[in-house]
């Protein structure tokens, strides 16, 4: 949870720092940031059509994922078939067999 200062409050602070009245307990337990589950996301920059952009936010809702999940789950599928010793997890063939099945087109 972010806890939100006012800027009087943070003009404090920083005359504080500067004027060397901050203290530092070296002792104090902390708690380090959660490690990330997967690797790190890079935006990735994509233009469709408005309609093609629909069909894939109508696909990623029956598909119950953010449409953001399915494109890189597409994304995956695809370059695997590309190249044929890469590995693509279980979760994303599922998902590209169930959509095919629907009678959408394959990624």
């Amino acid at each position: 949870m972010t806890q939100q200062h006012t800027d009087q409050q943070i003009a404090a602070a920083a005359a504080a720092f500067a004027a060397g009245e901050v203290t530092y307990d070296e002792t104090a337990a902390v708690r380090l940031p959660p490690v990330p589950e997967s690797e790190p996301m890079v935006p990735l920059g994509l233009r469709v059509p408005t309609a093609l952009a629909q069909r894939i936010r109508d696909a990623a809702a029956r598909a119950g994922v953010p449409y953001s999940q399915l494109l890189r789950e597409w994304a995956e599928v695809g370059l695997t078939e590309m190249a044929s010793d890469q590995v693509v997890s279980l979760a994303a063939l599922r998902r590209a067999i169930a959509h095919a099945a629907q009678g959408g087109r394959p990624a």
